[in-house]
């Protein structure tokens, strides 16, 4: 829905076929005042022979081929005052120290501070491995100067940039913790019959950015939904669902398509982990056309808005360690169970990562986002969304980081994966990141204020 010469800005409301969900459209000029954007893709797409990413279950296999390319995506954003690159990753994470080396060669050679590294957190992916394929050359450092690269030539190409928003939703996850009624918890990997779970997230975000003139530039797309429909039996390096997804959007609306994956720690899709000869490959990519038909049908509906100033602030909050991983007793604790494959990796991790950034990104009133590095069970970011004013909030997770699962303080109680013995954080640290983007938010939106206002 494009303006007419002379025609006044208008509101206009869109019933949406999927439960009734509204989608509020702003028609507005032919581009954001001040907003620029560009983008850039690259193939990250590793060696094959290396070790994968996220199963115990693998063991000491390695890939053995390629189902279908690793991308980097990169979307900066700028106005008069700031610029932003936001990168999307086709990778199970993201390791802090990946992040600091694009951010320092993207530094050093325009002077670009800000710098987002979404991981998609698929278990098809490579394990980062700083002596794959060698240690003179490994892939980890091919990745992050290839990476940085592309954040360069999107800075180079930024040129008045149009910006769209537009809410579907999609019913393609469910809860894998299942509360019951002795208060225990049961973990519920697969649900291939769809029984309905809580809770859950359904909404699919979609931001669309298209240059002055109206052409698709990017399609940023936000869902919470581990990237597991493949599970350890496969070995064919793969981006999972949202590969599938991307592509089919591309081939449709044009521009690149990006996969910002949201608080998936509690969230696996139906056919978790489906070995390939039960369909696994199939399975993905009917994830991956579902979600993709939603994502177009809302990018169609897209109209242009005005996106006001951009504002960028990041954070970076120590945590204290959820157990003593010096202890014997701990070390002892894990090793005795069936997690125990995880304790030096997680040991490590912490040593290394224990500081959590998190950025919250403001356009006036029109769009926001936080980040937070490492998997959030998905009630963090219902509350974030709940309890934010601003009202297109959207929750980035796996970002600048892995620090572990974040689960709610209750289901840490609870106990289950992701909740005991997968996590490494203090208990309710999730809690607490949610709670200082908020508060940053608000002061980046203008409702709080350094200085009181009577």
């Amino acid at each position: 829905m494009k303006r007419e010469a002379g025609q006044p800005i208008r509101r206009v409301v869109l019933l949406c076929g999927l439960a009734g969900l509204l989608i509020t459209l702003i028609a507005a000029g032919p581009a954001s005042a001040g907003l620029r954007a560009g983008v850039a893709t690259v193939d990250i797409t590793p060696p094959i022979g290396g070790r994968m990413y996220g199963y115990g279950a693998r063991g000491d296999a390695v890939s053995t081929g390629v189902a279908d390319p690793l991308f980097a995506k990169v979307l900066v954003l700028a106005d008069e005052e700031q610029a932003l690159a936001i990168v999307t990753v086709d990778l199970g994470s993201f390791a802090k120290a990946m992040a600091q080396g694009v951010r320092d060669r993207v530094s050093a050679d325009i002077g670009l501070e800000r710098v987002l590294v979404i991981a998609s957190h698929s278990h098809s992916t490579p394990t980062p491995d700083p002596e794959f394929p060698s240690a003179e050359e490994p892939w980890t450092d091919t990745a992050v100067r290839k990476i940085a690269t592309a954040v360069v030539a999107a800075h180079r190409a930024l040129a008045p940039a149009r910006l769209g928003l537009g809410w579907g939703e999609l019913d393609g996850c469910h809860n894998r913790r299942h509360v019951l009624a002795d208060g225990s918890v049961a973990m519920r990997w697969a649900n291939r019959e769809g029984t309905a779970t809580s809770p859950v997230d359904r909404s699919v975000a979609v931001v669309a950015v298209d240059t002055a003139a109206g052409r698709p530039l990017a399609t940023l797309v936000n869902f919470a939904c581990h990237p597991v429909v493949l599970g350890p039996e496969n070995l064919r390096i793969s981006a999972d669902y949202p590969g599938a997804m991307m592509a089919l959007v591309e081939a449709e609306i044009g521009g690149q398509a990006m996969f910002a994956q949201g608080a998936a720690g509690d969230l696996n899709p139906f056919w978790d982990k489906t070995p390939p000869a039960e369909g696994g490959f199939e399975q993905k990519d009917r994830l991956g056309r579902a979600l993709a038909a939603e994502v177009i049908r809302v990018r169609r509906g897209i109209s242009a808005i005005e996106p006001g100033p951009l504002s960028v602030e990041s954070q970076v909050i120590r945590l204290e360690p959820r157990w003593d991983l010096e202890s014997p007793e701990v070390e002892a604790a894990f090793r005795e169970s069936e997690f125990g494959w995880i304790f030096e990796r997680y040991r490590e991790r912490f040593g290394r990562e224990h500081d959590a950034e998190i950025t919250t990104v403001v356009l006036g009133k029109a769009l926001a986002f936080a980040t937070f590095p490492g998997e959030f069970f998905v009630e963090h970011q219902l509350r974030l969304k709940a309890s934010s004013r601003l009202p297109n909030t959207l929750f980035f997770g796996y970002c600048n980081g892995e620090l572990g699962y974040f689960p709610t303080i209750r289901a840490a109680a609870e106990g289950g994966y992701g909740a005991t013995e997968a996590t490494i954080v203090e208990v309710g640290a999730g809690e607490k990141l949610v709670d200082q983007a908020l508060i940053q938010l608000h002061y980046q939106a203008g409702w709080l204020h350094r200085v009181p206002r009577f």
